[in-house]
């Protein structure tokens, strides 16, 4: 656990001491921030004057207001230093989100944004019988220097033999690492736009493309971009039916950009002069061509009620069989439709079910060479199934980040958090 001492252990503690008290707490800043908010109608309010000819009712311009004397006084009557919490409830082991493999190096990275951290797997040692434990990894990057955090999304580059990992709700990063990566890793980082999900690449283009939920995106960067170098084109407008875009395929066999698309649209996520609002659009697959730029209109849409689309979260395209592998999150499935399909059209099948173990699924990867399908859920495991399976079938075997039978915290990211005194129940947010 991360040590806070002095003044930011106290702060802590005061935020701990109103959010438990009933209130309820939003925690939009850093702790100093927090904790003004959080004081506010329990100290008496500090009055700033503006210079004259101010239109600043706080004071003049890039000089933030002092902390009050009633502030300080409680905030010094709070004890500090290493405290030790009273209790915890976390998730000690990972949470699989995405993945990705290179057949030819046998290798499977999976993304955890619980422990911030990527993991490598041997194919080979994965394909061992199916056990109760924990599957040995080869590797498992993870610390500081790493600049994970909520790791999602993973694309591997096999002609550089490095793998990038983007960062969702918090991180604003792609890291890069060499296969041969491990523990505590130094990254290549390159600076990126707030909640970037997926992430493709493509040989032919030398480019990496992000799916940036937030601003409702795509980003195109050169790879081995680093540091604040800036993205080379974007994808971006009402036009191109990009509605909280997640997963991103590159399909450098036919030219295409697949993205999966859970429905959330605002213009001012980008134009803050935008007076429409927002809306809600079903969820959807777009398709673009690589070498789109600007509000584009997509080359096909599956959308509608056959489609069976629910929270669509990760995409994957076979392009020896063309077709087209979708994570129905909310769903716990898989869907697959033809890779040309478009409009309102059924699944060519469907996996999911009890016997699958699906549950939550966020990321889906092919192996050519062994022709299987890998699905990585939200939690301690990922399932490996025949390419062709579909029903309630069961997986050939299972990759273990916790032992089996584990609870899962659960947590995506909590950011809040309230006291319901009736109920004796501590509300998160994720």
């Amino acid at each position: 656990m991360r040590k806070i001492a002095g003044r930011q252990t106290k702060i802590a503690s005061l935020l701990v001491a109103v959010a438990f008290g009933g209130a309820g707490l939003w925690l939009p800043g850093g702790p100093l921030q927090a904790a003004l908010l959080a004081v506010r109608g329990v100290l008496a309010p500090v009055a700033y004057a503006a210079p004259a000819g101010s239109n600043d009712p706080h004071g003049s311009a890039g000089s933030p207001p002092q902390e009050s004397p009633q502030f300080l006084k409680i905030l010094n009557t709070i004890p500090g230093g290493d405290v030790q919490p009273c209790s915890v409830l976390a998730d000690p082991y990972p949470s699989f989100n995405g993945v990705a493999i290179d057949p030819k190096a046998r290798l499977a990275i999976l993304t955890d944004p619980n422990l911030r951290s990527a993991m490598i797997y041997d194919l080979d040692v994965a394909a061992a019988p199916q056990a109760k434990g924990i599957t040995p990894r080869k590797a498992w990057v993870r610390g500081p220097a790493t600049w994970l955090s909520f790791a999602t999304g993973v694309a591997l580059d096999p002609v550089r033999q490095r793998f990038y990992v983007t960062e969702n709700d918090w991180g604003d990063d792609l890291a890069n690492f060499p296969y041969t990566a491990n523990g505590d890793y130094k990254a290549h980082v390159l600076a990126i736009p707030h909640g970037t999900y997926g992430i493709g690449i493509s040989q032919r283009y030398g480019q990496i493309a992000l799916a940036i939920e937030h601003s409702i995106q795509i980003a195109f960067f050169k790879i081995g971009a680093q540091n604040a170098d800036p993205p080379l084109r974007s994808i971006r407008g009402p036009h191109t039916g990009l509605a909280d875009p997640h997963g991103l395929f590159w399909d450098e066999k036919n030219g295409e950009i697949v993205v999966a698309n859970y429905g959330n649209w605002s213009q001012g996520q980008w134009d803050r002069d935008y007076p429409g609002g927002g809306h809600y659009y079903p969820p959807s697959i777009t398709v673009y061509k690589d070498d789109g730029k600007g509000d584009v209109a997509p080359l096909r849409v599956i959308e509608g009620s056959k489609t069976r689309l629910n929270w669509p979260t990760g995409v994957m395209v076979d392009t020896n069989h063309n077709e087209l592998f979708v994570t129905n999150q909310a769903a716990n499935q898989i869907l697959v439709f033809a890779r040309t399909a478009s409009g309102n059209v059924a699944p060519l099948r469907v996996l999911g079910g009890p016997r699958t173990l699906i549950s939550h699924p966020m990321g889906v990867a092919y192996d050519p060479v062994r022709d299987q399908i890998w699905v990585a859920n939200y939690g301690h495991t990922a399932e490996v199934f025949a390419r062709a399976a579909g029903g309630d079938a069961a997986p050939l075997r299972v990759i273990r980040n916790a032992p089996a039978g584990t609870p899962e915290a659960g947590f995506g990211g909590p950011s809040a958090i309230a006291y319901d005194s009736r109920r004796d129940q501590i509300l998160a947010t994720n």
